[in-house]
This record gives C-alpha cells, sequence and structure tokens, in this order.
C-alpha cells in the first residue's frame, strides 16, 4: 500500500537504534538477522517513494543508544542526505506563557483547594476538568490547553502516579513545543517526564510510553544527550 502523506503536514520521522540489534519505528519493534542499516532502509523506503512523488522533504532522525542524534533530510528527488543542525535562535515567546493559565473565573477554584488539602488526586482530577474548560474555550491549540496538560502531569507526580506523569509530560512537552512556547518550559517537562517513567513501572510495549518519550525527545530536543541516553539504557535494560 503507498504511504500517504499530506502536503500540509511537516513530515518527521524519528527511528531509535536498538542496542542488541533491530530498530523501533512507527511504533514498531522491527528486529531481524538483518543490521540495522537495512532495516532503516526498509522503513525509510515508503518515505522515498513519497517524496519523490509529492516532490517534498521529509525530515529523518534518527537515535542511538549513547543518546546521540543523527539528523537527515530525505531530498525531493527521494535521496537521503545529512542535515546539519540549525544554531539555536532567540525566538520571541507570545508573552501568554509567562502569564498563566487566567485568574478571575472559578476554574482554578478547586485545584487550588485540593492542592491546599494535600489532595494530590483530586487536584489532578480537577486540573484536568479545568484543562477540557480551557480547551472548550479557546481550543486545544491555544497555550492554555498546553499548560493545563502540564498542572495535570504536576499533580499526577505529587499522586505519585509516576505512569500517569510521565504519559502527561511527554503530552505537555509536545505541545508547548508544537504552540511555540518557552524551551525552557519543553525541558523542564522532559525532564520531569523521563524521571517519571525512570520511577513508574516502565512501560517498555512497542507502543508504550517509554518509547514515546524517546522519540519526542529525538525529535524536539535533539542534543539532550544525557536525558535521551539515561532514558534508553533504561528501557533497553528492562526490555532485555
Amino acid at each position: 500500500m503507498p504511504l500517504a502523506l499530506s502536503l500540509t503536514t511537516d513530515i518527521h520521522e524519528t527511528i531509535i537504534v536498538l542496542p542488541g540489534g533491530g530498530i523501533h519505528a512507527q511504533g514498531l519493534l522491527h528486529e531481524g538477522p538483518e543490521p540495522a542499516e537495512s532495516l532503516i532502509e526498509d522503513v525509510c523506503s515508503p518515505l522515498r517513494t513519497a517524496a519523490a512523488q509529492q516532490s517534498r522533504t521529509i525530515r529523518l532522525s534518527i537515535g542511538h543508544p549513547d543518546g546521540r542524534v543523527e539528523q537527515h533530510q530525505i531530498a525531493a528527488d527521494g535521496t537521503i542526505q545529512p542535515a546539519h543542525r540549525p544554531e539555536p535562535t532567540a525566538n520571541t515567546t507570545d508573552p501568554i506563557w509567562a502569564q498563566g493559565i487566567p485568574e478571575g473565573t472559578d476554574l482554578l477554584d478547586t485545584v487550588r483547594a485540593a492542592h491546599r488539602a494535600g489532595q494530590w488526586r483530586a487536584a489532578q482530577q480537577a486540573a484536568y476538568r479545568a484543562t477540557q474548560h480551557l480547551a472548550a474555550q479557546y481550543g486545544r491549540d491555544h497555550p492554555y490547553a498546553g499548560m493545563g496538560v502540564e498542572l495535570q502531569a504536576y499533580f499526577a507526580l505529587m499522586a505519585q502516579d509516576h505512569a500517569a506523569a510521565a504519559t502527561l509530560y511527554t503530552e505537555s512537552a509536545v505541545a508547548i513545543h508544537r504552540l511555540g512556547g518557552p524551551p525552557s518550559q519543553i525541558r523542564h517537562c522532559f525532564a520531569s517526564g523521563v524521571s517519571a517513567w525512570l520511577h513508574s513501572d516502565r512501560d517498555t510495549r512497542p507502543g508504550g510510553t517509554g518509547f514515546a518519550l524517546a522519540h519526542a525527545l529525538i525529535r524536539i530536543t535533539p542534543r539532550d544527550d544525557a536525558a535521551l541516553a539515561a532514558l534508553l539504557r533504561r528501557l533497553f535494560r528492562e526490555r532485555s
């Protein structure tokens, strides 16, 4: 079946090379007697075809067990070429990120009451309801929605629900990045997500939180070698 790619979507494919052989890509483990290079080519083949057919460039990032990330691009002619890492730029961040979720409403009253009482699960549930309200009022592509997910993650962590915290921190990092939020806030969410996952039962399913978090790190913070390496070491150790 040919791969269908939206011309309006920025395609960024990520691949993880496993230390014992094989790769993880597109939510699946690809293992076999072939070397990782051959398995990567198998995954990239339909991407190369799609890039050539649609005359578009597709980004490709490959993460290694030591945390190193190789960045490539599949050119419009279907060839894979190295991509130079752009230097970080001082982009202007919308002041709304510093202002936080708006006051003057009762959205956070229940959250604060549960917080003061140390009722962390109740605070997490109240933060979830507040996030749903914000998303309905402002849209899911608004910074308030991303802030709400991060707030849920915080209270899940306080409730020592580490599995939920890892998932929510991953979601919030991805959302904040997508919505143009502060890089420091994205890194904080990733660091908290990795820490939460390491303290959880460590979901190592091919479609689980551990791999989802690793792919998000590769895609969004490719220079964060230490966090990626720590996550991958434990992820692979648990699977061996």
